[in-house]
């Protein structure tokens, strides 16, 4: 559901975390060791790591999940959270620091994933164990997306069970549409008449705010090529990619193609233009903070996230007329992996039973999730029938379904009573008309084999391929040569002969039907 703002800054310490060895070796899963009747249970106090800002009313709101987990499992739970800009050096560090905690968002593709449960970094979770500890999640999950799950025939993941699209449309202010007479915004070319009015009229309204430089990259760079990163290959940035109009299972480097030239060249634009602000690559602003609360003119995400922006304007600033447009329209596009969200346990954790009870609680305890998801009852939402919410002036201090709940997103989660048509219409239409199988699109690379090559280009990846993605390089043609030298120093050509060896052996073994 969420990729994420990275930015320059740790670069060594990203390397260090990465190469470390995490933790030893997996524990061995004890299941005959713990009881799930309540009154046998022994107190324990989980934790657990989100991604995101820590909201005003989390002691609140968690306070009363607590309550009703000590009841269900003798256990109560303490959330801490890593904020965006912060996810690429802090999250690794978790693991090689060895910090005691229980549960972790994570992701194939872009949350650590696969490195981390190659590097013995999450706790193995056996059938025997999700039966027994996690009955609602095993009877509801789906075998694909145990399939998915798994890095060398092992499950380390217990991923969402609902279809999503990671592909990426704009929010835009419809009322800065009608000052500046533009009537419709449906390609790129579209958007950028929107920017440039923007930039150059509104003093106190940046078009974008790019925290760590990663808001505009996938529609312009893959979206709008039809290139989809290689899950596995990379934390930091898509360095790996596939055709998804090549069912071939060709895998080649973004870098060095036609695409990636004319996407530094188009950031470079839009950087002197002052699209976004000169310091972004250090900024922590979120992707949508700004567009919510006016300091920006558009914001860029999946379709589910930028609607949620949109409810939370018209809730506040209904004036502001937001809108959600689609500059790739017709674009073939994937449904994600059920691993593109998920929780895991850490490898030493010291109650891997109680913290997957408590996940099967987050999954299918209506309470719960309800809370998790979207706060007090009455205070920061309501229901409004049995499957849908509104939400209350409260909500800004807990804001529903952006508390990173995602690794928990399930058949019971509500859909917001005043999400804009429009998205569902997208959707629709996506399914019918532009949605593609592809054999790697359940793909995840095991890096096994190349670990430090791929911790060295993630390296080159923030230290030179960011700066390109701000249009902070003014000799585009030296800085994308440059990027690619580095990288083929990092390793390059050795992961990619890795990626395309077990990519063939997975098409082959998985054709699209």
């Amino acid at each position: 559901m969420k990729r994420s703002i990275k930015k320059l800054t740790l670069v060594v310490a990203l390397a260090v975390s990465l190469t470390s060895v995490l933790g030893g070796c997996s524990k061995k899963n004890d299941s005959s060791k713990a009881s799930t009747d309540v009154k046998k249970l022994s107190p324990v106090k989980l934790k657990m790591y989100l991604l995101g800002d820590k909201p005003k009313d989390y002691d609140e709101v968690y306070g009363e999940i607590s309550k009703k987990m000590k009841k269900k499992i003798n256990a109560t739970i303490d959330a801490q959270f890593i904020s965006w800009g912060d996810q690429s050096t802090k999250y690794p560090l978790l693991f090689s620091s060895g910090e005691d905690f229980d549960l972790v968002f994570t992701a194939a593709g872009w949350c650590y994933y696969n490195q981390m449960a190659t590097r013995n970094g999450f706790y193995e979770l056996t059938t025997d164990m999700l039966k027994k500890y996690a009955p609602q999640t095993w009877k509801n999950e789906t075998k694909i997306a145990w399939d998915q799950a798994k890095v060398k025939g092992k499950i380390y993941m217990v991923p969402n069970d609902q279809d999503e699209y990671g592909y990426r449309v704009v929010g835009v202010r419809g009322d800065l549409m009608e000052k500046y007479g533009i009537s419709k915004i449906e390609s790129q070319a579209d958007l950028e008449k929107y920017y440039d009015a923007v930039a150059k009229n509104e003093k106190n309204i940046a078009p974008i705010v790019n925290g760590g430089g990663q808001n505009l990259q996938y529609p312009y760079e893959f979206d709008a090529n039809g290139l989809i990163g290689v899950n596995g290959t990379y934390a930091v940035d898509p360095v790996i990619v596939y055709d998804i109009n090549d069912a071939s299972g060709k895998v080649f480097p973004i870098v060095g193609t036609s695409q990636f030239k004319t996407y530094a060249e188009k950031m470079r634009e839009f950087a002197v233009k002052g699209y976004w602000s000169k310091n972004s690559i250090s900024s922590k602003e979120t992707r949508n903070d700004p567009f919510i609360n006016g300091k920006s003119a558009s914001m860029v995400w999946n379709v589910g996230s930028v609607a949620n922006a949109l409810t939370a304007i018209n809730k506040a600033h209904s004036s502001w007329k937001p809108q959600i447009v689609d500059i790739n329209t017709g674009v073939k596009k994937e449904v994600n992996p059920y691993t593109n969200n998920g929780m895991a346990i850490n490898a030493s954790s010291k109650n891997p039973e109680r913290a997957l009870m408590a996940l099967d609680l987050l999954r299918y305890d209506r309470d719960i999730q309800d809370l998790s998801f979207y706060g007090i009852k009455g205070k920061h939402w309501e229901p409004v029938g049995t499957d849908k919410y509104k939400t209350l002036d409260a909500t800004a201090n807990f804001p529903a379904g952006n508390v990173c709940p995602w690794g928990w997103h399930t058949s019971i989660t509500r859909q917001d009573a005043n999400q804009p048509a429009i998205v569902n219409q997208y959707v629709d239409k996506w399914k019918k008309n532009d949605t593609v199988h592809h054999p790697l699109e359940t793909f995840t690379f095991d890096d096994s084999n190349v670990k430090n090559e791929m911790a060295a280009i993630n390296n080159v990846v923030t230290q030179y391929g960011l700066p390109l993605n701000l249009g902070m390089i003014a000799d585009v043609d030296k800085g994308v040569t440059q990027y690619q030298q580095k990288l083929k120093q990092a390793g390059l050509d050795k992961v990619l002969k890795e990626v395309q060896t077990q990519a063939t052996d997975y098409a082959k073994a998985h054709p699209v039907k």
